[in-house]
């Protein structure tokens, strides 16, 4: 046995004594924040928020990696399938790992077995946004337009069992009517056909549709949660307007199955420190999004409570996807 192999060995022995094993050895970086949604939307951009100050923190590249497509389960599986040495993490909505694992019969991974949790990112509501060429200004007008133009009654979401998707059968079955749901591949695609007039209203993040809300040319009518978003003052909630339907969704960042404890640790540390940073919280906030750090722990507890929540309701709605 050569010098070199037993100093190579001497270190292995060295850190699975101190509980690091060699995948925290590995992490060397780049680190890559893989986002499972094109790029321009709350989630890239959340994600890039990040990845520019954990650069700081962690002393190595952060780079985000846009694999968009089936509603950010492509991403998921990527993933899941990475080496578990800190190299590769994803910022995941709560759709894709809380509904979509009860709504689609083709998802090959268990999201509390099969993903490692970092940390909580940040929290929001949802928003109902109607397109320029919708007459209505508020929940009631609404609801008596599509009544009245039963043909027109679709909405739109970024993806088929997603949490908004979701949030417009809520709607639907609140206001005892038919909605068409209509899914695209993302909130950029969403924003462009409610510009443009192709569907009449969408249901996403507020970040989607702050910019053009804020400019007249799209009208959020409605947010989710108990009290309105100090972001977005004059919007009221669903609730103030006579619909009940209240739901919170958050961004999280997980990993790989199987992480070393002093690897999410780390990562850990280097999120909260980015969700503490005073232009990174103002950011979010414009976005309509609450920066919410939080440990590893208290987002493994989120996961759990959110699919206790959520099942019951998802299982009654009947929806089920290939």
């Amino acid at each position: 046995m050569n010098t070199l192999t037993m100093l190579r060995r001497s270190l292995l022995v060295m850190a699975m004594g101190l509980g690091l094993g060699a995948h925290a050895l590995a992490q060397t970086g780049p680190v890559r924040l893989v986002v499972g949604f094109p790029p321009g939307g709350s989630a890239d951009t959340t994600a890039r928020l990040l990845a520019d100050k954990m650069k700081d923190t962690l002393g190595v590249s952060v780079l985000v990696e846009n694999k968009p497509g089936a509603g950010g389960r492509i991403a998921a599986q990527m993933v899941k399938d990475a080496a578990p040495d800190g190299n590769t993490v994803m910022v995941v909505p709560f759709a894709v790992m809380v509904v979509q694992p009860m709504v689609f019969k083709s998802i090959k991974y268990d999201t509390t077995k099969d993903f490692t949790p970092i940390g909580n990112a940040a929290t929001f509501p949802l928003a109902l946004a109607a397109g320029p060429g919708t007459p209505a200004k508020d929940m009631k007008e609404l609801i008596a337009w599509f009544q009245a133009n039963p043909a027109k009654a679709n909405f739109g979401s970024p993806a088929a069992g997603s949490m908004p998707h979701f949030m417009g059968e809520m709607l639907a079955g609140a206001a005892k009517m038919k909605l068409t749901h209509v899914a695209y591949q993302g909130g950029a695609p969403l924003v462009t056909n409610l510009l443009g007039g192709q569907i009449p209203i969408g249901f996403d993040t507020p970040a989607e549709f702050a910019e053009y809300h804020k400019a007249g040319k799209l009208r959020i009518l409605a947010l989710s949660g108990a009290q309105r978003n100090p972001n977005f003052p004059g919007v009221p909630t669903f609730k103030e307007q006579g619909i009940d339907i209240d739901a919170l969704a958050w961004f999280g960042v997980f990993g790989p199955p199987n992480m070393p404890k002093a690897t999410v640790d780390k990562l850990n540390a280097s999120l909260q420190a980015a969700l503490k940073a005073p232009d990174l919280v103002e950011r979010l906030a414009s976005l309509g999004l609450t920066a919410s750090p939080g440990s590893a722990e208290e987002m493994t507890q989120r996961l759990a409570g959110d699919k206790a929540a959520w099942g019951p309701a998802i299982k009654a709605s009947g929806f089920q996807a290939d």
